[in-house]
C-alpha cells in the first residue's frame, strides 16, 4: 500500500523534515492566498499531551502580512469530537503562551488549520470560526480554518487555472507515480514527490502506521458491536486510557 500526506502522521513528518519549510510555505500561501514566510518550527510543551502526541504535532511560527501567527496543523476527518479536541488544544496553546510571559501577548495570532478529507457536504473550499458572542466575533486571537479537500478537487476538474492556483492542495493526496506528471517542473512538488517516495520505502516508519492504521480499524469495528473498552483494551493490546484517547484522537465512534 502507498500512503499519500493524507494521512495525518505521514503529512506532519514530511512537514517536519528536510523541504518542509519550503511546502509548508507553499502550501499555507495557497490557504493564506498571499505569501506565507515559516520563521520557525515550535517544539510542543504542553502539559496534558503524551510524549507520543508531541511526535504527531505540527506547531510553526509564521509572518503573513507582517503579523505573526502561531499555526498548527493536521489532516484528518471532520466530527462533532473532532471539533471539541480541535478547540481544545487550541486553546491550550493560546494558555500555554500567556502563562510563558508576564503579560498577555495579543499580538500573536493563535490559527489552528485542518486539512479536512472524507467530507462531501462542504459548501465552500474553506471555513474559518472564531469564538463569537451575540454581537459578533468576540474575539480573532484564536481561531479554527477547516480547508475541505474533496471541494479543492471538485472546483479544480475541468478547471486548468484553479488546478494551478490550489496545485500544492491537490499534491497531499497524491501517490509519487502521481507526482510524477503533476506539475513535473515545479520544483516543490519534485521536492514533496521525493519526500513521499523516501517515507514509503522507510518499512520501519510505514509498519508503524499500518499498525496504527490497523488498531483504529480494530477499535472502530468493535465499538460496532458495542464490545466494552476493557475487551478492546485486551483485543488490540492496549491500555483502557490508550483506546479511550484513540477513540477521541482519531474519530473512531464505529
Amino acid at each position: 500500500m502507498i500512503y499519500t500526506a493524507k494521512n495525518d502522521r505521514l503529512f506532519k513528518t514530511v512537514a517536519s523534515n528536510k523541504y518542509g519549510k519550503e511546502i509548508l510555505e507553499a502550501l499555507l500561501s495557497t490557504i493564506f492566498n498571499e505569501k506565507v514566510e515559516v520563521l520557525e518550527f515550535i517544539p510542543v510543551e504542553l502539559a496534558l499531551d503524551t510524549e507520543s502526541e508531541r511526535k504527531k504535532t505540527l506547531d510553526v511560527l509564521v509572518r503573513v502580512d507582517n503579523k505573526i501567527i502561531n499555526v498548527e496543523m493536521n489532516a484528518q476527518g471532520l466530527s462533532e469530537i473532532v471539533k471539541i479536541r480541535n478547540l481544545s488544544y487550541l486553546c491550550k496553546m493560546f494558555s500555554n503562551n500567556i502563562t510563558k510571559g508576564e503579560g498577555i501577548d495579543v499580538e500573536t495570532k493563535f490559527l489552528q488549520i485542518n486539512l479536512i478529507y472524507n467530507y462531501k457536504k462542504a459548501k465552500r473550499l474553506m471555513n474559518k470560526a472564531y469564538l463569537k458572542d451575540e454581537d459578533g466575533i468576540y474575539t480573532e486571537n484564536f481561531g479554527t480554518w477547516n480547508v475541505y479537500m474533496e471541494k479543492a478537487e471538485e472546483i479544480c476538474y475541468n478547471n486548468e487555472e484553479e488546478r494551478k492556483r490550489l496545485r500544492y492542495l491537490l499534491m497531499l493526496n497524491m501517490t509519487p507515480e502521481e507526482l510524477k506528471d503533476f506539475f513535473p517542473e515545479d520544483e516543490i512538488i519534485k521536492k514533496f514527490q521525493g519526500e513521499i517516495m523516501r517515507l514509503n520505502s522507510d518499512t520501519k516508519f510505514i509498519r508503524e502506521i499500518s499498525e496504527e492504521e490497523e488498531k483504529n480499524n480494530a477499535i472502530k469495528n468493535l465499538l460496532k458491536i458495542k464490545t466494552p473498552i476493557k475487551t478492546i483494551a485486551i483485543a488490540t493490546n492496549l491500555t483502557e486510557e490508550e483506546v479511550k484517547e484513540r477513540i477521541k484522537k482519531f474519530n473512531l465512534e464505529g
